[in-house]
């Protein structure tokens, strides 16, 4: 009697579908990384152009701003102030100065074309960084002046660092000792420090240096 052969029928073992299936693991597994990879650049590069953003907008304010700064010697607390401190390691300047400005009509208030600026920084939500923050007094010289209005400018920075040229050297106080108070720097020079340390400097003239006696206790100057 002859042994029957056997004969194999269509499907596949057990091996070859576990086989096919570590294939198909580790291709999902590489494309799951791609896609993951993708999403982490996107957010990454998205993250990058909104700091930038921010510094670019913040350094053309700061720019705006300190382009009408003045001071009168008929009204001390007009001088411009600058003061810096330490947190951290990181440089966090305040400073204020009164300045001209085309009237803002808008939010029920009236005009007005002087006001008086204070820019400082406030410890981030992390603890770890610097926000920035914005003050302007609009009226800043009645007595029964409008209250303040206050607005987060940048936050998440490593410092802010402001330098004022006195004709000979750049210093990070002011006023300097022995000069008067309302005397202003001839220039002044502000950098930020982003979330990665990286600084971006500016500098910036100021035009009514020099002329602060021609200046009026309205803020207004002289006729000529």
């Amino acid at each position: 009697m002859r042994p029957r052969s056997r004969v194999r029928r269509g499907g596949f073992t057990l091996i070859e579908i576990l086989l096919a299936l570590s294939v198909l693991s580790i291709v999902l597994l590489l494309l799951l990384s791609s896609f993951t990879g993708a999403v982490r650049v996107r957010e990454a590069l998205s993250d990058r152009s909104r700091e930038y953003r921010q510094i670019r907008l913040l350094l053309d304010r700061l720019g705006t701003d300190l382009a009408g700064a003045f001071a009168s010697t008929a009204r001390e607390e007009s001088a411009l102030t600058c003061r810096e401190d330490q947190f951290s390691g990181m440089p966090a300047a305040t400073l204020v100065f009164s300045a001209f400005q085309l009237p803002q009509t808008d939010g029920g208030r009236p005009p007005a074309d002087v006001v008086k600026i204070r820019y400082f920084p406030r410890v981030g939500a992390g603890g770890t960084t610097l926000d920035l923050r914005r003050e302007e007094s609009e009226l800043p010289f009645l007595e029964n002046r409008i209250p303040p209005r206050e607005m987060l400018v940048a936050e998440g920075l490593r410092g802010f660092r402001v330098e004022l040229w006195d004709g000979a050297a750049w210093r990070k106080e002011w006023p300097p000792s022995g000069q008067v108070k309302t005397t202003l720097p001839k220039k002044a020079a502000f950098t930020l420090f982003d979330a990665r340390g990286e600084a971006f400097r500016r500098e910036v003239p100021l035009f009514l240096a020099g002329q602060e006696g021609t200046v009026l206790q309205s803020g207004r100057r002289s006729p000529e």
